[in-house]
């Protein structure tokens, strides 16, 4: 048996729903019993249930055609629910549009969840090139210059905690892992921002820089500002776009 299982307060069949729900993925329309099952690892009998439940409870929709589920209005209800609970997306909202539209550079706020980095806000530029990423989209905390820069913001056990998982998600490979994420604090203190250039998006360049943990708002959250490889060197974006991306950085901070 798991710790789970063993666990009397853990609830198994809620644990199961939620995971059906995490099976879908940005930009898909829907999928099937079968590969939900598939992607859950639980048997296709007990997602039959899952999902017919979740129907009935709105948090999916069932396409008249194909009989494949997407998720349903519940869902988006759930998640703008939880938006509106981070003040700093307000804040920032405005001050990243200003960003992006004086650098032609998409910007981006994101939170720590585990060995990822989520969205809570995007600006996108007008380059031809750039990361299509929305708002709840997820990115590697490990090759992602924003996962990098809350890396290099966490107090020392956050850091050991984050560290853990990172090493169980990347197996034989998280000693070069490891290597990377340590050269990439050693940077941010050296320099003050955090980068990945090629790492993450062979096309994109990225810098960024955590956000300070205050009263009333979570730990790990990071700011980055992306564009294209052709339009913007190394030099560029170190030079230029970190320190006008720690003047934003600045700017914001009074408000929170």
């Amino acid at each position: 048996m798991s710790e789970q299982d063993k666990d009397r307060l853990f609830v198994t069949a809620l644990a199961r729903g939620l995971a059906v729900l995490s099976a879908f993925q940005p930009g898909e329309t829907a999928l099937s019993n079968q590969e939900l099952a598939k992607r859950t690892g639980l048997p296709k009998s007990t997602v039959s249930r899952l999902s017919y439940t979740l129907l009935q409870q709105g948090y999916l929709q069932q396409d008249g055609d194909s009989g494949f589920y997407r998720l349903g209005l519940a869902v988006l209800a759930l998640g703008s629910s939880v938006l509106a609970s981070y003040d700093i997306r307000s804040l920032a909202a405005p001050l990243m549009r200003e960003f992006a539209l004086a650098h032609n550079l998409s910007v981006s706020l994101a939170l720590r969840d585990g060995t990822d980095m989520v969205y809570l806000e995007t600006c996108r530029s007008q380059a031809r090139i750039s990361i299509q990423l929305t708002i709840g989209s997820r990115v590697p905390l490990a090759t992602s210059a924003i996962g990098r820069a809350c890396y290099a913001g966490l107090s020392e056990a956050e850091r050991k905690v984050v560290e853990q998982e990172l090493a169980i998600r990347y197996g034989q490979d998280w000693p070069a892992i490891r290597q990377a994420l340590e050269a990439a604090s050693a940077q941010y203190l050296r320099s003050g921002f955090c980068e990945s250039f090629g790492e993450y998006e062979k096309d994109v360049m990225a810098v960024a820089l955590p956000l300070p943990a205050l009263a009333g708002q979570p730990s790990g959250i990071s700011l980055n500002a992306s564009g294209p490889a052709f339009a913007w060197s190394r030099e560029k974006m170190r030079n230029e776009i970190a320190p006008a991306l720690g003047e934003l950085r600045r700017r914001l901070l009074p408000g929170l």
